[in-house]
């Protein structure tokens, strides 16, 4: 009793902050770029943290209006215009077009931004520690040097390593110049595959094989929205592939090194109450995903003829290279 008699009066004092009568809802706009687990992911952390942890329970105190802009930039604009015209309380845009899209719609309602690769190259904010105007978020800038690092030391022998990504996503520009530069380090060649849309990841994926030891997919979103293409594809062909986002890597990967996104939901629901209670986003600074998963799929390990007790040896080896590095990973595998 006491302790839903303290949520209770930490949301009723949440609504005086924000100027939310006693008998008004909160308002909620949530967008995101396309469907995909990971995605998805963030926005049910999002709506779980906000009820379990603060009280906020969707239909009572909090309503939510969930939009997805299937992949399409006009329609993420379309999207963001909406909220805005229905003044919403705040708008949480997942990914980063999204978020291109909220940040030009509005200049006065507070945007949260989660699952953003470079936000400061992508011009939500004007510096990590200082955003600046009516945005903050989490960034999901995903070890790209670490994940080729790990190619390297599962297969030693691997020389040309491939990718695909879509040129039109700031996020992934970023990402693919991150793995260009951590091949080159490590001796390695990165051959791309360029996407304009899902339809053309399948034939990106084909055009890779004979070409490439092994395939690596950061966070695309549109390539993890059509990832069970190009998992078919290496498998069909033994070819390892290797994500950047655990929650897809039961899509025919070998294993994943990543962020938890569903943790980096509940991460956000946190920035989004400190607005809430009266913070300005501009000085709220830019957070970053805190815990990175080693995430192995067995059955892909099988299909691919690999030894299993030695691969396994070498994931456990590669966790403890890391812990001397002060990096912290959880090694585990589906089931």
């Amino acid at each position: 009793m006491r302790k839903t008699g303290l949520v209770l009066f930490v949301v009723a004092l949440f609504g005086l902050a924000f100027g939310v009568g006693a008998q008004e809802k909160v308002r909620i706009g949530i967008m995101q770029i396309i469907d995909h687990p990971a995605l998805n992911a963030v926005c049910q952390g999002f709506v779980d943290a906000m009820k379990e942890v603060y009280g906020f329970v969707e239909g009572e105190n909090i309503e939510y209006d969930i939009q997805s802009a299937q992949g399409d930039i006009a329609t993420a604009n379309t999207i963001a215009r909406k909220f805005v015209a229905e003044k919403v309380n705040l708008i949480l845009s997942i990914a980063t077009p999204t978020s291109q899209a909220a940040v030009n719609a509005t200049r006065d309602i507070p945007i949260v931004f989660s699952a953003v690769t470079d936000p400061v190259s992508a011009g939500l904010v004007k510096s990590l520690e200082h955003p600046g105007g009516n945005v903050t978020g989490i960034s999901d800038m995903t070890p790209v040097a670490r994940q080729i690092a790990l190619i390297k030391f599962l297969f030693p022998e691997a020389k040309r390593i491939g990718t695909l990504y879509n040129a039109g996503e700031v996020n992934s520009v970023v990402t693919n110049e991150l793995a260009k530069k951590a091949c080159a380090e490590l001796g390695l060649e990165l051959v791309e595959a360029t996407v304009t849309s899902t339809a053309d990841v399948a034939m990106a994926a084909q055009s890779l094989v004979g070409k490439v030891d092994a395939i690596y997919v950061s966070t695309d979103n549109t390539v993890v929205s059509a990832l069970d293409a190009v998992g078919s594809v290496c498998l069909a062909n033994r070819i390892p592939l290797i994500l950047a986002d655990p929650t897809t890597v039961g899509k025919g990967a070998l294993c994943a090194l990543g962020f938890d996104y569903y943790l980096h939901g509940r991460q956000t629901a946190d920035i989004v109450v400190r607005i809430l209670k009266g913070e300005k986003p501009g000085d709220i600074p830019v957070e970053f995903a805190k815990k990175l998963f080693l995430l192995v799929n067995p059955k892909t390990v099988e299909a691919l003829g690999l030894s299993v007790p030695d691969l396994g040896a070498k994931f456990k080896e590669f966790v403890e290279t890391m812990k001397k590095e002060g990096v912290e990973v959880t090694l585990s595998s589906i089931e």
